[in-house]
């Protein structure tokens, strides 16, 4: 497949603000995957609470857009190559709703925020259609989805995402529909060279992406539960999620997400 076309580098600059939040009681009766764009985390400059529903001792951030676990750095002199997790695509609630998000694993894209090497699966709602697909995506161009007869995915599917970095400007994306018995890879370059990756971080997210411009509204995904998540690193170390830091989403002062880290390999996301 051929990716889409290279984003300027305004585009750069345009992230140096934070995009549109959706207004509220927002209709969209078109998210068309036209434009669709993950992002790098928009984090929020938020004390944290006293109590909250996540791990214990666990570092929690808040972003406009991400929630999920980052491991947000590499042991000393070394990079993150390689992330992988397993997750079951949700069934999605369409009672004349309307809103998405996405469901990934990528390299890069929060302390290290010019580049993002990532792959998974969107899921969307517009009154009583539910869409899901499989994307991959080297930020900043745009998301390519994979076609459903090349990678089908629907409701209580169980995917694996896997993503390896072979230099900072060459990397393969490789997607497994365990359920189906279906495979998607491809080899992928940085699309300049101010966006090679800098293998500073490893995540497990659901995001609130972008389209056309702005911020969906976010969809009730339930709760996703990533597990046997891992990252390698240019040393050959395997690090799990136990020291990673919780993202959870926050919007118009609401926090909207509730993430719990299970164990060394696993983490849950819930729509709160």
């Amino acid at each position: 497949m051929k990716l889409s076309t290279i984003f300027s580098s305004g585009m750069l600059i345009f992230f140096s603000v934070a995009w549109a939040l959706p207004p509220r009681g927002y209709s969209d009766r078109s998210l068309r995957r036209t434009l669709r764009h993950s992002n790098p985390s928009s984090r929020l400059e938020k004390l944290q609470p006293d109590s909250v529903g996540s791990s214990a001792n666990a570092t929690i951030q808040y972003s406009g857009n991400w929630s999920g676990a980052v491991l947000v750095s590499p042991p000393t002199g070394e990079i993150f190559n390689s992330a992988v997790g397993t997750f079951t695509v949700p069934s999605m609630p369409s009672a004349n709703s309307n809103g998405a998000a996405a469901a990934w694993v990528g390299i890069d894209g929060d302390t290290f925020a010019t580049a993002i090497l990532q792959a998974g699966v969107f899921f969307s709602v517009n009154g009583d259609t539910v869409e899901y697909g499989a994307w991959y995506e080297w930020w900043p161009n745009y998301a390519t989805d994979i076609d459903t007869d090349d990678f089908p995915v629907s409701a209580g599917d169980v995917i694996t995402v896997n993503i390896e970095a072979t230099s900072n400007s060459e990397g393969t994306v490789t997607l497994i529909n365990e359920s189906a018995g279906k495979i998607f890879a491809i080899d992928l370059t940085s699309p300049t060279k101010l966006s090679y990756l800098g293998g500073q971080n490893a995540e497990w997210i659901i995001e609130d992406y972008t389209q056309n411009g702005g911020l969906v509204p976010l969809a009730n995904w339930g709760t996703v539960t990533f597990v046997n998540a891992s990252a390698s690193t240019s040393a050959n170390n395997k690090l799990g999620l136990s020291d990673a830091t919780i993202f959870d989403i926050e919007q118009y002062s609401d926090i909207m997400t509730e993430v719990i880290i299970d164990s060394d390999s696993s983490v849950s996301i819930s729509y709160t």
